[in-house]
């Protein structure tokens, strides 16, 4: 049964001894969204959220199709959006529009057998005239871009990146080039001439097709980014690896963890953010800086709603930034090879911006041994410039996991006040933004994190319903090696929702919900079966606890701080009990009592023997409600309570049954002077450790 979770206890001791002054970022239930009444998909990734929260686009297997798919989540119904190879999804505000990258001919001026970007009005039947158009098509036309032939035809031409390609209106998309097209200059049947790599902007209104990568200084015609290395040519977007060859485009499959290329487009349409390599070719140098070579990477940042000579703007400050940018001689950079989603991510005016960089830290100094590829979370505001650090490597040890493992993905909500990452680290050395939840025993999976800028706090969103961490079926390691030898393993793309308290996100964890039956196989040998799933998960506030201070008398009834409320939450123990957490507004008396539907015995009178004249009492089994376990505790002052529900005697056995015992937990808190009040919460009184050993015992005697 899902219910509603929260922090352990032992989390919010760690936010009480380390950061009283912050109030701690509770997260409620997860709930699994790649699902409709009666199927799940076989597997799901790059889950996007529109902003006003009702829908959720992923891409992968549901009912055996592949492609991108729709939850509505008001009505739960998934639609297909696009088939076949279709994958990477954004999806505008209101859930209308969604865009994503396909090789298949959804147009006819579609020309080309290589992969194209496409946006679908979700208002119109697929079949209609409309409803789905081609975006990456030549400025002032709906044709399609032409392509330079190569050994691969079907795996070179435009690509948008999934969650972050499509403004807030569904009306601007970006992507990128991945071969020499006919973006800028010459149509068949002539060679086109626009290298790779380029970054564009199309508006789906005015068919207009605008480069965004040009080169600096800007002239009057925009011109695209190229530099020739050797026998290779780099265009403006890094490329994953650092050879400079654009990535493929391949068809999602199960494991198919690719790495993450692309670009951003902000919400309002406004600004276009990337990785970009040639930096000295689009953006200016420092003074005293020495010249960028063309593999040289940092991400960059253009706001095009400023005009055409809107310059491009490098976000990590340079070599005179506070990254090390040129250690690596090979491969200079604030990005330096590895697993990561190297795309930047915007606000929704654009000007806040979060990024990853593996470059080391000025302020280790030489001395440190900075693990190879082992990223970090940056935060920068691009109104005052400056770099902010969200995470820092807790040591120089690249095999130590819980201290180097590397930020993987990354996401931030459309005020910027929020921002969402992925990674197996579990150590967490900053001190602002202050971590506030209870980290895992040991690197396991790629866990979900949360940083709110608003209260300076850090938070691990993701873990199994029972309260420990996200696990799935594996075979056994020795102590102190990963369990999960995949770095993809766990939880990936995180997207917000609108006011940035809702985030969706994939994971192939199989005990995150209740009941969730997408399990993956031990040893990962399916093709089309993953136990990646959609979930959502949204976050929880309570009042704040504020201490006033009064230069005179206090006023004769000081108003009551928090309000006079009670939130509490609950989730199953193991061994078969509940623990309940209540916040409660002040002193008073908390009454917590769990009613059940179970099996009662009801007496009956039975018919008079014609032989004898008394009358023989039978029972019969009837359902009935019965509080199943209670408890009371008094609380000296607001604040939290933590307490555990525990079956009473006549029912504890049914905590052993299958599914567990499901229970409605009703909270009473009564204080002299005030109203009283009421909560309801669901929690399953479930036994899963006496189970074990039973099994376990069985084994043992055969």
């Amino acid at each position: 049964m899902r219910r509603r979770l929260t922090v352990l206890p032992g989390a919010l001791a760690v936010l009480l001894s380390v950061c009283a002054s912050a109030q701690a970022d509770i997260f409620g239930g997860i709930s699994l969204v790649s699902e409709s009444p009666g199927q799940q998909a076989e597997y799901a990734h790059d889950p996007a959220m529109s902003a006003n929260g009702r829908y959720v686009v992923f891409d992968g297997s549901y009912g055996g199709v592949t492609g991108v798919w729709r939850r509505d989540q008001q009505s739960r119904a998934v639609e297909q959006v696009a088939g076949g190879d279709a994958e990477l999804p954004s999806i505008s505000e209101s859930g209308r529009y969604v865009s994503f990258t396909t090789t298949a001919t959804l147009s006819t001026n579609d020309h080309n057998v290589g992969p194209d970007v496409y946006v679908r009005d979700m208002s119109l039947e697929a079949s209609q005239p409309g409803a789905v158009t081609l975006a990456s098509a030549v400025n002032g036309s709906e044709e399609g871009l032409s392509y330079q032939a190569s050994s691969e035809p079907a795996s070179y031409g435009s690509l948008a990146a999934g969650r972050s390609a499509l403004s807030a209106d569904g009306r601007k998309v970006v992507f990128v080039t991945t071969t020499r097209s006919d973006l800028i200059g010459k149509r068949p049947p002539e060679a086109p001439e626009t290298p790779a790599l380029q970054v564009a902007v199309r508006n789906l209104d005015t068919n207009s097709t605008q480069l965004v990568s040009v080169a600096y200084p800007a002239g009057e015609e925009p011109k695209p980014v190229s530099a020739q290395e050797g026998a290779s040519t780099l265009g403006a977007v890094y490329a994953p690896g650092g050879q400079g060859a654009p990535p493929p485009f391949r068809a999602i499959e199960a494991y198919a963890a690719r790495a993450a290329f692309g670009a951003s487009i902000s919400a309002d349409g406004s600004t276009v953010a990337w990785l970009g390599q040639n930096v000295g070719g689009q953006a200016p140098a420092y003074p005293g800086e020495q010249t960028l070579p063309p593999r040289y990477a940092e991400p960059l940042w253009r706001r095009i709603a400023d005009g055409p000579l809107a310059p491009t703007r490098r976000m990590a400050s340079g070599s005179q930034g506070p990254f090390a940018t040129f250690k690596e001689p090979s491969t200079p950079g604030t990005w330096t090879g590895g697993v990561g989603d190297v795309i930047p991510r915007l606000s929704a005016d654009g000007y806040t911006a979060a990024f990853l960089a593996n470059a080391a830290l000025v302020s280790f100094g030489s001395g440190f041994g900075n693990p190879e590829h082992a990223s970090d979370l940056y935060l920068v505001d691009m109104h005052a410039g400056g770099v902010r650090p969200l995470t820092e490597l807790a040591s120089g040890e690249g095999s130590d996991l819980a201290t180097t493992a590397p930020i993987i993905d990354l996401g931030i909500s459309p005020d910027g006040s929020q921002v969402a990452f992925t990674t197996k680290r579990t150590v967490f050395p900053l001190g602002s933004p202050a971590y506030v939840s209870a980290p895992a025993a040991a690197p396991g999976m790629v866990e979900l994190f949360a940083v709110d800028l608003a209260n300076d706090t850090l938070t691990r969103v993701t873990r199994g319903f029972e309260g420990g961490a996200s696990e799935h079926p594996h075979k056994p390691k020795p102590a102190g090696e990963d369990p999960y030898n995949q770095t993809s393993d766990g939880a990936l793309s995180p997207s917000f929702a609108g006011d940035g308290n809702t985030i969706a996100f994939s994971s192939t964890a199989s005990n995150l919900v209740y009941g969730d039956g997408n399990t993956p196989p031990l040893e990962h040998e399916s093709k089309v079966f993953d136990g990646s799933d959609a979930f959502v998960v949204s976050r929880e506030h309570f009042a704040a606890s504020a201490t006033e201070g009064y230069v005179s008398s206090p006023p004769a009834n000081p108003p009551l701080v928090p309000a006079w409320r009670l939130d509490g939450t609950a989730f199953s123990r193991p061994d078969g009990t509940v623990l309940v957490e209540v916040e409660v507004p002040g002193a008073g008396t908390l009454h917590t009592g769990a009613d059940a539907v179970v099996q009662v015995q009801a007496a009956r009178p039975a018919r008079t023997s014609r032989r004898s004249k008394s009358r023989r009492k039978h029972t019969r089994a009837t359902i009935a409600i019965r509080t199943v376990a209670s408890r009371g505790v008094d609380a000296h002052g607001g604040g939290l309570v933590v307490l555990t529900l525990k079956l009473s005697s006549r029912y504890s056995v049914l905590a052993s049954k299958r599914g567990g015992l499901s229970a409605t937990v009703k909270l009473i808190f009564t204080a002299s002077g005030q109203p009283t009040l009421r909560e309801s919460l669901t929690a399953t009184f479930v036994r899963t450790i006496r189970a074990s050993r039973r099994t376990h015992r069985r084994k043992g005697k055969r």
